[in-house]
């Protein structure tokens, strides 16, 4: 008896051992065709930039809970999206629209998916699968059938319910909110999942209008319309709030609490979903930065307003007529302020007790970043230029002149960065001291967009285009080590202004492309150690 007992452990410990993609594994999670470990579309040749998930439709009265692929391509093959059992098959299950297939996928996370096939026909040599029988990724389903109400296409879904029923296609409410996710947004977040520098992930039920913001530990705050809403990873929300109209800058304060402003000039201090303070800032010309318990509001005048959290009044700063405010950053205990005057451009640090630190008047608008000692770095036409309010150090010649998209970051020790967004791409290197390291070309996606620039450490460069292509750099020399998708949605329903990109101390990087996903990487894993980076 005890040594069937031994055995019987043996067995137990065996079982645990196994990859989840193991039969023996599968059966375990009640998983009797296996556990998904890579993810595919059923049909090639998706029409780029087309995303009709959860759009309005007048004709159906709802929101479409898939999406349409495959246009006039009538007999077409399909093929499963992953492995998985069939759970649904009927060649007229949606009678004149044609026939569906339901696959049931069991995910490495534990999580039960169905993928839905819709509008498919059969064929002397395509049949649909039975019931109950496993599907392999590329499997045959069906092929693109012709609707009666429609073109020839096929409707393809992912979803967590309705395993045996072909269901509406259209829903009055939100897709997401109801069971629904988008094709393209699940398939390409899986396709990360499966790589060993994932780490996490967060999904939104709206696209952003602004990028994310960060408050303490995991928990961020996203604005969409008039309304902030604050999530805690996968999908989390932890409270909503409407804000009057449309919330038009978002940033953090200390103490998980979150400061925005509307259209109306309405500022609005929050914490855990509470109203903690509200004023309006009379004349502000949108927009505002944070250093502290302290806001700057730039002025339609070219002036700056700063206010405490509690709303109450600090300090202003004198605008004159003619002149606007056409950027401000927050820096290591300063204000950059950047202003359109006639016939050019002043650049102005200010300290955060309002006094002017120093004010340059350049030719170009310049592009700028602060810099870990204190000071600041701008690119003013091909002039690269360190600035610290007392001194002006021109630091380096840029060739060729840069464009309207131009970009510049710094690392931790002081490496200067810059995408010149000019026709070739060019991406440069300089040291602190303005010594020229490299030059490489960006791999610009179609999208056109310049892309958000982030130092990792000393290390990597990382850059997010338009299009949501996550590039990793050599910091040393240049070389592109990796690159991951993220998607960014659809031709209308992206918003690239909402992107987001963060490296965090830990070498972590976070990335968004600008529609419901957000993830975090491990810099190490992702590309650090081809770039020669050791563990911190």
């Amino acid at each position: 008896m005890r040594q069937r007992t031994h055995l019987c452990l043996i067995l137990a410990l065996l079982m645990l051992a196994l990859p989840l993609n193991t039969p023996a594994a599968a059966q375990q999670l009640n998983a009797p065709c296996g556990i998904v470990d890579a993810l595919e579309y059923p049909i090639d040749n998706l029409v780029a930039g087309y995303d009709d998930f959860a759009r309005f439709r007048q004709r159906f009265g709802g929101n479409h809970t898939g999406l349409d692929t495959g246009f006039d391509r009538w007999g077409d093959p399909v093929r499963a999206a992953a492995r998985g059992r069939v759970t649904y098959a009927d060649p007229e299950g949606w009678d004149t629209e044609k026939g569906v297939v339901i696959v049931e996928h069991y995910f490495p996370d534990g999580s039960l998916i169905y993928t839905l096939y819709g509008h498919m026909e059969e064929t002397e040599t395509i049949r649909f699968p039975r019931v109950d029988t496993c599907v392999e990724l590329g499997s045959l389903l069906g092929t693109i059938g012709w609707p009666s109400r429609g073109r020839p296409h096929l409707h393809y879904e992912i979803r967590r319910i309705l395993p045996d029923d072909g269901g509406p296609g259209y829903v009055t409410g939100n897709p997401l909110d109801e069971g629904w996710y988008n094709p393209l947004d699940f398939t390409t977040l899986w396709r990360l999942r499966f790589s060993p520098a994932f780490s996490s992930f967060l999904s939104f039920d709206t696209v952003p209008a602004l990028p994310p913001v960060r408050l303490s530990g995991d928990q961020y705050v996203v604005a969409g319309g008039n309304t902030l809403t604050a999530l805690l990873p996968p999908t989390q929300v932890l409270w909503r709030v409407e804000a009057g109209t449309d919330i038009t800058s978002v940033a953090a304060l200390p103490g998980d609490r979150v400061v925005a402003q509307n259209s109306s000039g309405q500022v609005f201090v929050l914490q855990n979903g509470r109203y903690l303070a509200a004023w309006t800032v009379q004349g502000a010309a949108g927009g505002f930065v944070t250093l502290g318990e302290t806001l700057f509001f730039p002025m339609v005048d070219g002036g700056l307003s700063a206010y405490d959290s509690a709303g109450t009044w600090l300090w202003a700063l004198a605008g004159t007529a003619g002149t606007q405010a056409v950027n401000i950053q927050a820096g290591i205990g300063q204000i950059a302020l950047t202003l359109q005057i006639p016939g050019g451009f002043v650049w102005r640090l200010i300290n955060l007790d309002g006094t002017l630190a120093g004010e340059l008047a350049l030719d170009a608008a310049p592009v700028t970043a602060p810099a870990p000692d204190g000071g600041w770095v701008a690119l003013a036409g091909t002039e690269l230029i360190r600035w610290n309010g007392l001194e002006r150090q021109t630091l380096a010649a840029v060739n060729p002149l840069p464009g309207a998209g131009a970009q510049v970051t710094l690392d931790n020790a002081g490496g200067i960065y810059l995408y010149l967004a000019d026709s070739d791409s060019t991406l440069l290197a300089f040291g602190a001291a303005g010594e020229a390291r490299w030059r490489a070309t960006f791999p610009r996606g179609a999208d056109g967009l310049p892309p958000l620039l982030r130092a990792g450490g000393s290390c990597l460069l990382y850059a997010l285009d338009g299009s949501g292509m996550l590039s990793a750099f050599a910091a040393g020399d240049g070389r592109l080590i990796n690159q991951a998708q993220l998607y960014g949605g659809g031709t209308r329903n992206s918003n690239p202004r909402s992107r987001f990109l963060s490296v965090n101390p830990d070498g972590s990087v976070q990335a968004g492309a600008g529609y419901i996903t957000l993830v975090t990487l491990d810099g190490l894993r992702f590309g650090g150690e081809a770039a020669g980076c050791a563990p911190a």
